[in-house]
């Protein structure tokens, strides 16, 4: 097998380093937040395919169960980035 010049990164790693692009890039697109985005897609996936590989990996019950939830990916999205502050809606002056 070759050897890599580079070191391999960690999944915490890589969903860092997608977060991270998914906060830059998300103001650039009108409306989409960054979870929304294509990076912070994936840093989710990453991180709950590696929690699913963990249970299994440490034994956990019906590892087919937990792999299939894993690839159904339908957990909430997590947010990314700072909590925007709420939005209100103006208020209209009392005549």
């Amino acid at each position: 097998m070759p050897q890599t010049s580079y070191p391999r990164w960690s999944p915490a790693e890589l969903v860092d380093e997608l977060r991270e692009a998914a906060e830059e890039i998300a103001p650039e697109l009108n409306g989409i937040r960054a979870e929304e985005t294509l990076e912070g897609e994936s840093a989710q996936m990453i991180e709950e395919m590696a929690e699913a590989l963990k249970l299994i990996a440490s034994g956990a019950p019906r590892p087919q169960d937990i792999a299939r939830a894993a690839l159904a990916a339908q957990t909430p999205r997590k947010p990314i980035g700072r909590p925007q502050p709420a939005t209100r809606k103006p208020v209209k002056p009392r005549r």
